[in-house]
């Protein structure tokens, strides 16, 4: 038989009667598996190391202050449990691992779909430019949300565990619960909406996190120098690193400022940082993109 006498006379194709979950179930999807694929889900354990070591880095000072309490008791710490690691403090204390962790995360969740030209596939499914964008926000933040609220809820856990009368404990301290829960909440958005802006800018994931790095340390470093030849308080407000976390613990009573900055000027700092974070996003995921 010649080409010329050749002809098609079935398809393998099939319409597709399973169920249809919808557009949020979408979303979730993408969210899910980016956010698992960031951290080492189906990849090699090279790729696993450096984010699991650091979300238990972000566990330690909880486990480690709970681990004291259980082996010698109460009167380990003279002024309690609250007086030796605060709830207001405990992301300070791990900054740095929060910082590290936002770092690893987030440009694994875009810089790969750029780099492998994926976004036009995924933009001919049913995912909007728009869903593309939530579900990647999702998928940073329940990464982060693992060192900025885990930890502070497990000590809040603890503290109750081992507190003489748990109850009463629990009735003089529950306003402390939405305060971790909304500390944990600001600091992971911003970390999140930070460091997908900064990363949908390149293809190279190297490249973003040199770039992110640079964002927060470089305003950090200059502000503070400034601030203090200066004698300027308010040019602390461009240390961007430091903008969520302070803004955070104007949530609790016993903020205090050592450059008299009030809560609300951290607080708003974060807000205009994000919008322009939000900002970048759209612009960038608002038009065709390879």
């Amino acid at each position: 038989m010649s080409a010329a006498d050749a002809r098609v006379t079935d398809v393998a194709y099939s319409t597709y009667d399973g169920p249809r979950a919808g557009r949020i179930a979408a979303i979730w999807s993408l969210a899910r598996w980016s956010s698992l694929r960031a951290l080492g889900a189906r990849r090699g354990w090279k790729a696993k190391v450096i984010p699991i070591t650091l979300i238990l880095l972000g566990f330690a000072p909880a486990l480690v202050v709970l681990g004291l309490r259980a082996l010698f008791g109460p009167t380990v710490f003279k002024g309690g449990l609250a007086d030796a690691l605060p709830y207001s403090n405990y992301t300070a204390t791990i900054g740095i691992v929060i910082l590290v962790f936002s770092v690893v995360v987030t440009p694994e969740l875009v810089c790969p779909d750029r780099r492998d030209r994926t976004l036009s596939l995924y933009f001919s499914t049913a995912i909007s430019r728009g869903d593309y964008v939530v579900g990647k926000v999702l998928a940073a933040l329940m990464p982060i949300l693992l060192v900025t609220l885990a930890p502070p809820l497990i000590l809040y856990a603890g503290n109750v565990l081992f507190a003489i009368h748990p109850l009463a404990y629990v009735e003089r301290h529950w306003a402390d619960i939405p305060r971790i829960i909304g500390a944990g909440l600001l600091i992971g958005v911003f970390y999140a909406l930070v460091g997908l802006a900064i990363s949908s800018l390149t293809s190279r994931r190297a490249f973003a996190v040199g770039g992110y790095l640079a964002f927060l340390a470089i305003p950090t470093v200059v502000g503070g120098v400034l601030a203090h030849a200066l004698n300027e308080n308010y040019l602390r407000l461009l240390a961007f690193a430091a903008v969520p976390i302070q803004a955070a613990r104007g949530l609790y009573p016993d903020y205090s400022d050592r450059g008299h900055l009030s809560a609300g000027l951290w607080a708003a700092t974060s807000v205009e940082i994000m919008v322009v974070a939000i900002v970048v996003l759209a612009v960038r995921y608002g038009r065709d993109t390879g």
